[in-house]
Formats: structure tokens, sequence, C-alpha cells
């Protein structure tokens, strides 16, 4: 316990001590049998010597036996999204963000957590589920680990001083620790890093949101074109067009308002039923993609299908390759997604 400093000029010791001395003096018919210089240093003397025990005794003094224990600062940090909840402790002197599904926050993967020393100004460790995670093995030297009780892969490319990824295996499937820009304090922070490593824990079954599942088969290479979508939930999404070859296509591709929605069962798709009673239809309009372009187009289904129960399902859409009126070819795009 430190001590309280307290300090007096000479002339307020001397004041106080004249009052003193005057109330006392007011207060008795005997004579001072002190001088006034006695009894500053007397009065000085006592206060020291009641200062430095007051401390001595409060340094000393045993915390109360129902006093709770020291814990450490540390938070629990989790992120949920369609495949699970991805959770890690993170300590005090370190900082952390969440990077939800769909915020653009992640630079590899769906979602997930990254975090940092709090003192540095660049570098970072992003922890993540990726659906899918490749690497290249020029240069890789890879080497088998247990972290937080779960099998994964390490990976350090060129010899570095840090591990470039971290692939979780079994349980954890799809969570990816990567890092970036992280050389300067590498060695400083390392096994640290792993400390909080080691905290991770990830909830397949606590799931949420929507994603969308990459599926090689619905490839439209004959006219460079990629269907994705993004901000999934059970009343629409976001559709995302991108013309990746300018050559592939003979004209100019366009899409409309129409779609269709299937639902799988037992590995076979059917169409979902439309809940709108009576007729309906589609404007007749035409959007196009510009060619090495991207085009997005935001879509409610829920006055067709109601809003949609968890499952998988994917989007039908028809994709015109449109070189004039009346000439053109059409293509179906598919994007499947998962609704939990």
């Amino acid at each position: 316990m430190n001590k309280t400093m307290i300090t007096f000029t000479l002339s307020s010791m001397l004041s106080m001590s004249l009052f003193l001395y005057g109330c006392r003096s007011a207060a008795s018919s005997e004579p001072a049998e002190k001088s006034t210089s006695e009894m500053i240093q007397s009065e000085l003397i006592q206060f020291e010597l009641k200062k430095e025990n007051t401390d001595e005794t409060a340094s000393v003094d045993p915390p109360a036996e129902d006093a709770p224990a020291e814990t450490s600062a540390d938070t629990t940090v989790s992120q949920g999204g369609p495949y699970g909840k991805i959770s890690l402790s993170i300590p005090d002197g370190w900082r952390y963000e969440t990077c939800p599904m769909d915020s653009g926050e992640t630079d590899y993967g769906l979602y997930g957590i990254r975090f940092y020393p709090e003192d540095v100004t660049d570098g970072y460790i992003s922890l993540n589920y990726a659906d899918s995670f490749g690497v290249c093995g020029m240069g890789l030297a890879t080497e088998k680990a247990t972290i937080a009780g779960e099998p994964a892969n390490i990976g350090t490319y060129d010899n570095n001083i840090y591990w470039d990824f971290i692939a979780f295996k079994d349980d954890y499937d799809g969570i990816v620790a990567l890092t970036y820009s992280v050389d300067e304090w590498w060695e400083t922070y390392s096994e640290q890093v792993m400390d909080i490593l080691n905290t991770l824990s990830f909830d397949s079954a606590a799931k949420e949101g929507g994603a969308y599942i990459n599926n090689n088969e619905y490839d439209l290479d004959q006219i460079g074109l990629s269907f994705t979508l993004k901000n999934i939930s059970p009343a629409g999404a976001t559709l995302v067009f991108y013309n990746y070859d300018a050559d592939a296509p003979t004209g100019e591709l366009e899409y409309g308002d129409d779609f269709w929605l299937e639902i799988q069962k037992d590995n076979v798709w059917e169409e979902v039923p439309v809940t709108l009673e009576g007729n309906y239809g589609f404007h007749a309009i035409a959007y196009v993609i510009p060619a090495k372009g991207c085009s997005e187009q935001e879509l409610n289904w829920e006055w067709l299908y109601g809003t949609l129960a968890p499952g998988t399902y994917r989007i039908r859409k028809s994709i015109h390759d449109f070189r004039g009126s009346g000439d053109y070819d059409e293509h179906t795009a598919y994007a499947q997604f998962i609704l939990n």
C-alpha cells in the first residue's frame, strides 16, 4: 500500500502550532512550559510518528478472509455463423475484432475473430471459418499438432519465423488461423498467440444465418459468368452476377426479375411450394451484366414463398446472351445456399 504524502509549509505549521498553543493557554491559567519553537518541533515529530505508524500498519494488514481472489481480465469472445459458433478467450493486453458473416471484414473465409497485441500498430491473427481451404505446396513445410485438444496442420512458407496458417481437422474442420504482417512482433508474442488459440472452442450445433455454397457444377464458363449470393436470410438474399471473361459471351449478358427456388430433400431437388394464392408474374425487364464487371440484385422471395424454413436450397435464374431482338441464347444459372 502506497503512503499518502502530506506536506505543510513552515508558515502553515507555525500558524497551526501558534493556534493550538493559544487555545491551550486560554484553557489553562498555568503559564506555558514550552517555547514556540519547541512546540513546533514537538508537533512535527508527533505528526510524522503518527503518519508512519498508520502507514506501516496499513501496509501489512492481511486481506479479509472473504475477499474474492484476483482473477485475470480474460474476455470470452464469440462469433456465430451458419456453420457454428467460434469462441476464444482474449487476455488483458490484447485487442480483438469480430467479423460477422457477409460483413466483408474477413481476409479469408466466411466469419471469425481477429486478435492482436494492443501495443502493436500493424499485423494480426485471423481465425475464421472457411467452407474451403487450399494451399500451394511450393516452399511450404507442414507439421501436425494438437491445439485446443483438436488435431491441426501447421503450415510455414519459406522458413518464416512465424507460421502462415493453422488448419484444424476433425470436429473443428473448417476453422483456419492465418497470420498477417506479424514479422515485427512475432518473437515477443508467439507463445501468447498459441496460448490464445488453445482456448478455441467451436460449437458446430450453434448455427445461425445463411451461407452461399460454392458448387463447381454450376459454373457457366461458356459465358464467363459466376452467380453467387450474400446477405442470405429466410426472406431473401442479394444476388451477385460477375462476368469474369469478357470474350466468352457472344453478345450482352442480361437477366430479369424471374427466379425459382428449390429445396434439397434426400439428395433430390424439389420445387419450393408457392404460398401466394392466385396467378403471379414477373416484370419483363432486362438488367445488363457489364463485361468484366459485376451486377447485384436485391431479392425478396417472402411474397412468393413465405419465410423459408431451415434447409439446403438453390435459386434458379435465366441468363440471356443477347445479340439482338429475337437473337439470344438462354442459360440457366444456379446458386446453392443453406439456412439455419
